[in-house]
């Protein structure tokens, strides 16, 4: 309930932004993790962008909303047939919400493509969560194997046997950094506020997951030098295993965090809050949740307080013991 009336919150605030913008229409799409992104698309590629643009407004394209568009060089196809290694990828820069997908000159992309309907090239596929960006060659090794991997289960599995193996695929997609959210959305969505906007079928696929399964999270979690957003689903995925442990951990990263204004600050701060079911800490937390930016000075003034309260409050709020919980941080 207390996530549900932050998300409103924030939806609240989203919708009277967007009522004076001309991209009203542009409304959140249900994210789109790695399985899906290879279930739907009609391409996969490796590539490069070599040059980008715009087109010039003419009669014959005043309709086309896509106008920008980039020259790519595949330098691999992981799915799909392509007839040429340089293609035209087309893209609306100037969405807003949702955010679109978009190609940069010279960098160098993991994207995911359908043919256009009714024009010449290629779309980008779930805008902004049909491209990744930024990704090492180690990164993008790994998001190679978890792809050919799903299409290897996409094609060999029956339904009956798809559960386990997916799960499985999804445990070694939250293991890793640089895929933590494409496993974590889909085993704990709630987790992550853009489930919101979420027109699927969602349920938390964690409940699945064996003891040792989500030890090895635990473990992953554990050694996690800095908490993003992306990692607070294993924080949620993990709870029961040694509850005292996470509490311990997740005060010991609030502490470090840096800068006037985090998300993530936030979000750990919910879940200590959540772990300690501590009334001090709670009021403090809705402090943080009822402003809205930290933009001017006093209000960064005003957060840094409210961080410095929390962690003097929480230094000596305990674990809640709950007898009818399970795992050895309950016990």
């Amino acid at each position: 309930m207390y996530l549900q009336n932050l998300v409103m919150k924030r939806l609240l605030l989203l919708l009277t932004v967007l009522s004076f913008s001309n991209f009203l229409f542009a409304y959140p799409i249900t994210p789109c993790p790695l399985r899906k992104l290879v279930v739907e698309s009609e391409y996969i590629v490796w590539a490069t962008v070599l040059d980008a643009g715009s087109l010039k407004r003419t009669k014959k394209n005043e309709h086309v909303w896509e106008r920008d568009f980039a020259r790519i060089v595949i330098h691999e196809i992981l799915q799909g047939k392509l007839k040429s290694d340089t293609i035209l990828v087309y893209f609306t820069s100037g969405m807003i919400c949702p955010a679109p997908g978009v190609l940069y000159e010279e960098e160098t992309a993991l994207v995911f493509l359908d043919k256009r309907e009714k024009e010449d090239g290629y779309e980008i596929h779930a805008l902004s969560y049909g491209v990744k960006h930024g990704l090492s060659e180690t990164e993008y090794a790994i998001y190679r194997t978890r792809i050919k991997e799903m299409q290897t289960i996409i094609k060999d599995y029956d339904k009956k046997e798809c559960t386990d193996v997916i799960l499985d695929w999804l445990v070694k997609c939250a293991a890793e950094k640089c895929t933590r959210w494409e496993g974590v959305y889909e085993l704990s969505p709630s987790s992550h506020f853009m489930s919101y906007y979420d027109h699927g079928e969602t349920f938390r696929r964690e409940i699945y997951l064996s003891s040792q399964q989500r030890k090895q999270l635990f473990e992953v979690l554990l050694a996690i030098d800095t908490l993003s957003y992306a990692d607070m689903g294993l924080a949620d995925i993990t709870r029961g295993i040694n509850d005292s442990a996470l509490l311990e951990f997740l005060k010991v990263k609030l502490t470090r965090v840096e800068g006037p204004y985090f998300w993530e600050a936030k979000d750990i701060m919910r879940r200590i809050a959540d772990l300690t079911d501590n009334n001090e800490l709670r009021n403090i937390l809705k402090k943080a949740d009822d402003l809205y930016s930290a933009y001017t000075d006093e209000e960064k003034a005003e957060v840094k307080k409210i961080l410095s309260d929390f962690i003097d409050a929480m230094k000596k709020a305990s674990l809640k013991r709950n007898p009818t919980a399970f795992g050895d941080g309950n016990t």
